[in-house]
């Protein structure tokens, strides 16, 4: 019986790097793909997801300025407005600007327009496409499944950035991006499409934590010669 022999290959060192390939370095890269799931920041976006909300619900109370910007299909150029926001857990807020104030004690909410001169009263519940702050930062896990997509700075601030997909179709806010500050965890910039499909972009600066804000603060006082509206009863 004729045994065959392998043939000779005509390139011996080529297949000896590929030799070498396969036992060093291809575990290598499988232990690179497998750490993958960890990504290049060094952490998950469950992970940072976690600790952000973790980071917001230990907070006391929350105050920062802020700048919005509003961009439309109805109209050609973005709105911009300035403002100031505070917060105080776990569901009171108030988010002012010259020419509107929010305000919610965690039951009702006041939603004052200067140029209207006129203020409506309404329970929490009976607000649809609510816009609340608190919930957003500190509990979008139950709602949003969170994915990190990069790295990228916000005013000279290295932040991570994660992107929030709904998990439900039927919602005011289907898919946000938060740019988190990488030392402290908190939001410096928040970016989504709402349910009237205005795309607005929200930087946060100025950002104070515990500032012992008093409850008072979230309970709307209307002015004199501004129209009351309560759809509240």
């Amino acid at each position: 019986m004729l045994l065959l022999q392998p043939a000779e290959s005509k390139y011996p060192m080529a297949d000896g790097y590929m030799r070498m390939f396969r036992i060093y370095f291809f575990p290598l890269i499988l232990f690179i793909i497998l750490a993958s799931s960890r990504n290049l920041f060094g952490i998950t976006a469950d992970e940072l997801a976690l600790q952000v909300e973790k980071k917001y619900r230990l907070l006391s109370d929350l105050s920062m300025n802020f700048t919005k910007v509003t961009s439309s299909e109805i109209f050609e150029t973005p709105s911009k407005v300035q403002g100031k926001m505070i917060l105080k857990n776990p569901d009171k807020f108030k988010i002012e600007t010259k020419e509107e104030t929010i305000t919610c004690d965690g039951k009702f909410i006041w939603t004052y327009t200067v140029g209207n001169q006129q203020v409506v009263k309404n329970l929490v519940d009976r607000s649809e496409d609510l816009f609340k702050p608190n919930q957003v930062l500190s509990d979008f896990r139950s709602d949003y499944t969170p994915s990190l997509v990069g790295e990228e700075k916000v005013n000279e601030t290295k932040c991570f950035k994660l992107l929030l997909t709904s998990k439900k179709e039927d919602v005011f806010i289907k898919k946000m991006t938060v740019w988190v500050d990488q030392q402290n965890l908190l939001a410096r910039r928040l970016e989504y499409r709402d349910s009237q499909d205005n795309d607005i972009i929200m930087d946060f600066r100025n950002i104070k934590t515990n500032r012992k804000i008093k409850d008072s603060e979230f309970v709307f006082q209307t002015p004199p010669g501004v129209e009351e509206l309560d759809l509240s009863k």
